[in-house]
């Protein structure tokens, strides 16, 4: 577990994804931002950072993002946002756990919230970014952007999910390269966190998924 300016990141355990608290004010009020398979380091940073979640913003609808949502919903009585493309996907989550030979099962919140109907107030934005999963958000509160599987400090993700469009999260990403400013801090569902500036010059990965050091080197 690790604090990174004012937003405290949770690194699950069994699959190391990574959960977000972003504290609202001074008021003791967080929101929680892809709760993963890791219900106690997530209560307990709750705990110890003195915070109560008013709302669950996932980035997309894998298990490892949104594992222990429903746990923190009926717990803290507070909603829970999917991009509605994605809730197909959260709902085969134990199908995929069991084929990737992992121990635990989740249940699912009783309903998700659309972000087109996402209560004001949270000062949240939403990019719908589609490629990774359909549904696929970026998240943007402040200068700050939680990026889920989209967009990463240092690689990129590509698995073989029948969901998994590669042509459409390019184009995501490309969309993001102008209209994404540079001193946005990025914090990614894996690994650790940079300006996108910095992305944009030293993910080596990333940009030759996109082409640029092709273009450049031509």
């Amino acid at each position: 577990m690790s604090r990174e300016p004012s937003i405290i990141r949770i690194t699950n355990r069994e699959v190391s994804a990574n959960t977000y608290l972003y504290p609202v004010g001074a008021s003791g009020t967080c929101l929680l931002i892809d709760p993963g398979l890791d219900t106690p380091s997530i209560e307990a940073a709750l705990d110890e950072g003195g915070l109560t979640p008013t709302a669950i913003y996932c980035t997309h609808g894998h298990f490892d993002h949104l594992g222990s949502a429903e746990h923190f919903q009926r717990r803290y009585r507070i909603p829970v946002h999917l991009h509605p493309a994605d809730e197909k996907v959260a709902r085969t989550s134990n199908f995929r756990m069991l084929a990737l030979k992992l121990s635990s099962r989740i249940r699912l919140p009783d309903q998700f919230v659309s972000f087109d109907d996402a209560e004001a107030g949270d000062g949240v934005a939403v990019i719908h970014v589609p490629g990774h999963t359909p549904g696929s958000v970026i998240i943007r509160v402040g200068g700050v952007a939680f990026t889920g599987d989209t967009l990463y400090r240092d690689d990129t993700w590509r698995m073989a999910w029948p969901e998994e469009d590669g042509d459409r999260l390019v184009a995501s990403i490309r969309d993001l390269w102008m209209s994404l400013p540079d001193d946005t801090i990025v914090y990614p569902g894996h690994g650790g966190s940079a300006t996108f500036g910095v992305i944009k010059q030293r993910n080596l990965p990333l940009r030759q998924m996109l082409g640029i050091d092709q273009v450049a080197a031509s």
